[in-house]
């Protein structure tokens, strides 16, 4: 999974009061593993605050962080960076131009195959996770679900495909498995020739950090549609 400097469904729907009321925050590390045994580890970090989120991206190769500022009520996605000391960003209209998986961040479509829980749980990160069991034409999926916590792998992933043309492919996946709630672990093998894949959710918090939907001391320019 990529992730670059921009130049720049909910399977379990959220009432609109719980969606303004449920705020969290947790890294979500992301490990590709090859046949070779070649392995790439990313994680990022993501706040959610009512409707709104942030997520941190962390640069490689000389890059700078990134942070995108998701804010649903201004219908904006801001995306703040600190180059060579100066704080600089862009904000841009939330739209499905700049967005193509904003869809699902609110909603998720029927799938044909239902997810299958084998009766067994665990608890990851202080919450009772149900194992579950998904498959797709690419991967067999195993994953570790937290149904307590209102916030979907879906929405989470949705973020990923910011940036206009970005492809959709990695949450289109996860809707086409049926995933709901939030994963806490999850394996996917691959049925292909591409890399086995681990998600791991770390570090969860019942609160989320207001510095990261601020952008005071940054110089932004809003670019238009």
């Amino acid at each position: 999974m990529q992730y670059v400097l921009l130049p720049i469904a909910l399977g379990l729907a959220l009432s609109t009061a719980t969606a303004q009321e449920f705020s969290c925050s947790f890294a979500l590390v992301v490990s590709e593993t090859k046949s070779d045994g070649d392995t790439h580890i990313d994680s990022m970090t993501y706040h959610f605050q009512g409707a709104n989120a942030a997520m941190v991206m962390y640069g490689r190769n000389g890059q700078p962080d990134v942070r995108m500022v998701f804010d649903n009520a201004a219908r904006t996605i801001t995306q703040l960076f600190i180059l060579n000391g100066r704080k600089g960003g862009f904000v841009f209209p939330m739209s499905e131009k700049r967005w193509p998986g904003m869809a699902y961040s609110e909603t998720a479509p029927a799938v044909d195959t239902p997810v299958q829980y084998t009766g067994k749980t665990k608890t990851l990160q202080g919450h009772t996770c149900r194992e579950a069991r998904m498959t797709s034409t690419r991967y067999n999926a195993t994953a570790w679900i937290a149904h307590d916590i209102p916030l979907s792998l879906l929405r989470v992933f949705s973020y990923h495909s910011v940036g206009a043309g970005k492809s959709t492919a990695e949450v289109e996946l996860l809707a086409q498995m049926g995933m709901t709630g939030l994963a806490m672990e999850m394996q996917l093998e691959s049925l292909t020739e591409k890399p086995d894949v681990t998600l791991r959710v770390e570090n969860y918090r019942e609160s989320a950090d207001p510095a990261m939907f601020s952008t005071e001391g940054y110089s932004t320019s809003f670019v238009e549609e």
